[in-house]
């Protein structure tokens, strides 16, 4: 095989794997994503749920006192 063929070959090689490399290392190298906890006022869809907003206190999932009674995360136990 002559250098010129061979030169083509190595760099269709590295074309052909450098986009498969590149997407696996950041794939590898990018953060996890993480959930914020919920806060007051945040929708919910669980009746009387609770759960813990980022300073420990429970919340519960509780329908809105006006408008049209969504459920929304709330301090003080179930209504």
């Amino acid at each position: 095989m002559s250098t010129r063929r061979l030169r083509y070959a190595l760099l269709a090689t590295v074309a052909a794997v450098s986009p498969a490399a590149l997407l696996t290392g950041a794939a590898l190298l990018s953060p996890i994503a993480h959930a914020d906890a919920p806060g007051p006022g945040d929708s919910c869809t669980k009746l009387h749920a609770t759960t813990k907003d980022v300073n420990g206190r429970t919340l519960w999932c509780n329908p809105t006192m006006t408008g049209a009674q969504l459920l929304v995360w709330q301090y003080g136990g179930p209504s």
